[in-house]
């Protein structure tokens, strides 16, 4: 007896000991990526911060089709197969049959599709995904396993960024009439392969394992999204080991992709980061004013100071091989002259720049409060005060919607169709994304007729009519697409779409 007990002590200690010279060991299972600020809803129908919601909705939910991953080829996911009418205005989904929403929420069928778009389009709904159904008239149930999307046109882009993005993920339609709205954008239940699990007061969002789903299951146990608005913070927290994968600098990305525990790449961005002016109020509802602003507001200083020069200048919301590319001027200062710039500003008003104070809205964060002392300078070249208010996220995108600001610096992610891109800017989007807080009905209808056409000629032809009715407001000043540099410990191997988004349920272990 007394031998068996000092084996048990034995035992024990070895434990002990194995526990203490491997600490890590329970977190094994676990991996902590990091988000470029809080996340603002887990809802898809209300998204609001793409890079910071995104990842978490995209783990938690599936749509009736997806991008391949690490490809923008649209597959199926939810839905196996579907048929598209001769005139393109109704197509039908049948549906895989058992697949399971997460926490006993019953069957995923065909009333969730309908439920799920439906609540997108409905009137009251104030949803800022409502146009990417623009053309959605309603959605009929077949059966169980069929429904049958209804459209009163063509959608160009329903197959290309309404269904495989954010708009076309699937909710429980008995999750959010039990919940209500406001408790589902904190408690989501999808199908996908993660679990919501907590939100917690760090704003950290942890997301179980979903060992029900009805594809090849993720390899990790748990995720934890931790927001960090400063791509510093998150260089230190992927050095300390707080973090498996984050942003890098581009100033320490050379220097850190080097070291021998992290991998780093660079990725092309989609987004479009720009200089937004707010033409809905004094002094900026001054068209003079807006075009003295763009020869003084120089996006290559800001490329250089912000961006370690390593970032490409953009002269348009698009990529140069998106369909409908136009090229806006440059408005350099050293091609007109000073005496220029100082005539325009006073035909605005303001002679010399006398009087003129302007009202700029930023990010907390370190580039963009970077970016904002830049332009700051540069206005002050010409006598012109600028008072940066750098804000959180939530304080910020208020201030964005009620227009209470005279400039602001944004980033938005596009997709790889341009009606996605152009969308953000239409009249209908005042108080909601459209920064510039500009209305043009001709814009409006050329973006209309763009929506219902499958003519890519035509699509072209508007999307650039549309780029130069911008440029003759002078609107705002593109800066650049930017890129992604997302960097990871070698323990693991991630795996991301084309344009550098993380996809956290197919990260698998490097180890042997």
């Amino acid at each position: 007896m007394l031998k068996n007990k000092y084996i048990y002590l034995f035992i024990i200690t070895v434990l002990c000991l194995g526990l203490l010279t491997n600490p890590a060991a329970a977190q094994d299972d676990s991996l902590n990526i990091a988000i470029p600020g809080r996340a603002q809803t887990l809802d898809p129908a209300y998204l609001q911060r793409v890079l910071s919601d995104w990842p978490v909705m995209n783990s938690i939910f599936n749509g009736l089709v997806k991008y391949k991953p690490g490809t923008f080829e649209v597959v199926p996911d939810l839905a196996k197969e579907w048929e598209i009418s001769e005139d393109n205005t109704e197509i039908t989904f049948q549906l895989k049959e058992g697949i399971e929403f997460h926490k006993g929420y019953g069957e995923f069928t065909a009333e969730d599709v309908k439920f799920s778009f439906e609540r997108i389009i409905a009137e009251d709904a104030n949803s800022p995904e409502a146009q990417s159904f623009i053309n959605l008239e309603r959605v009929e149930v077949i059966n169980q396993y069929t429904v049958k999307l209804i459209l009163t046109q063509p959608m160009g882009r329903l197959f290309t960024s309404t269904l495989p993005f954010n708009a076309g993920l699937i909710v429980s339609k008995k999750a959010v009439e039990e919940m209500g709205r406001e408790k589902f954008a904190s408690n989501p239940i999808g199908t996908g392969p993660y679990v919501f699990e907590e939100w917690d007061v760090n704003n950290n969002i942890t997301l179980k394992r979903n060992d029900d789903y009805f594809e090849v299951g993720a390899e990790y146990g748990e995720i934890v999204f931790m927001p960090m608005s400063d791509p510093t913070s998150q260089e230190l927290a992927l050095q300390s080991g707080e973090i498996d994968i984050g942003q890098l600098t581009l100033d320490n990305f050379d220097q850190i992709s080097q070291m021998e525990k992290f991998e780093a790449e660079i990725y092309p961005d989609l987004a479009i980061q720009y200089v937004a002016f707010n033409t809905s109020k004094e002094p900026l509802n001054n068209k003079k004013l807006r075009e003295a602003l763009r020869y003084i507001i120089n996006p290559e200083e800001i490329l250089i100071g912000a961006f370690a020069g390593k970032a490409e200048r953009a002269n348009s919301i698009l990529l140069e091989d998106m369909t409908g590319y136009w090229q806006a001027p440059d408005f350099k200062l050293e091609d007109v002259g000073e005496d220029y710039v100082w005539n325009l500003l006073a035909e605005a008003g303001y002679p010399e720049g006398e009087g003129l104070e302007l009202e700029y809205v930023t990010d907390a964060n370190e580039e963009r409060r970077l970016i904002g002392a830049l332009i700051q300078d540069q206005l002050s070249r010409f006598n012109i005060d600028l008072n940066i208010e750098a804000l959180e996220v939530g304080p910020k995108i208020d201030r964005w919607q009620d227009g209470s600001y005279d400039i602001t610096y944004a980033r938005f992610t596009n997709t790889v169709d341009p009606g996605y891109n152009f969308q953000w800017n239409l009249s209908e989007q005042l108080g909601k994304w459209n920064l510039f807080h500009w209305s043009n009905k001709e814009y409006d209808n050329l973006w209309q007729e763009a929506e219902t056409t499958l003519d890519s000629n035509l699509r072209a032809e508007n999307y650039k009519k549309m780029q130069q009715l911008m440029n003759d407001d002078s609107i705002g000043i593109w800066v650049t697409h930017g890129v992604k540099t997302p960097a990871w410990i070698t323990e693991i191997e991630p795996v991301f779409s084309p344009d550098g988004v993380i996809l956290p349920w197919l990260i698998s272990s490097s180890e042997e």
